[in-house]
């Protein structure tokens, strides 16, 4: 059996990071949707040329798409919303964790026998590799 193609990927990718930082309302979502059209490449393909053929994807992170890195941290404010400090930080690649299982969950549930997983190169570009 070839290999699934990296363009599909890619689509699967752009549907699981819309599902998981979108917000379901297009007019919202417009910015991370014109994101995700011009910032998910091929590896290999890709501007900056951070991930090699070997790889699935080069995704940038710079205008719109969350990297994988970042830590969204509100429990100074736990106090003013009623919340439990604990509740009030979000640790962005446990998104990204969501959006490899999603894709991998598809590729399952359509036969493939690939996986995929991603891992932040710097702030600012995730490469996807096979698993």
């Amino acid at each position: 059996m070839r290999r699934i193609r990296r363009d599909t990927i890619r689509k699967k990718y752009r549907e699981a990071i819309l599902k998981y930082w979108g917000s379901g309302d297009k007019e919202i979502d417009q910015y991370l949707s014109e994101s995700l059209k011009k910032d998910v490449h091929i590896a290999g393909k890709a501007p900056g040329g951070w991930v090699s053929d070997e790889g699935v994807l080069e995704i940038y992170c710079e205008s719109g798409i969350p990297n994988a890195s970042d830590i969204q941290d509100f429990s100074c404010y736990a106090a003013e919303a009623g919340c439990d400090p604990s509740e009030m930080v979000s640790y962005n690649c446990e998104t990204w964790f969501k959006i490899d299982a999603w894709v991998n969950l598809w590729l399952e549930a359509t036969g493939r026998p690939e996986r995929v997983f991603h891992e932040p190169h710097n702030g600012a570009v995730i490469a996807v590799h096979w698993s």
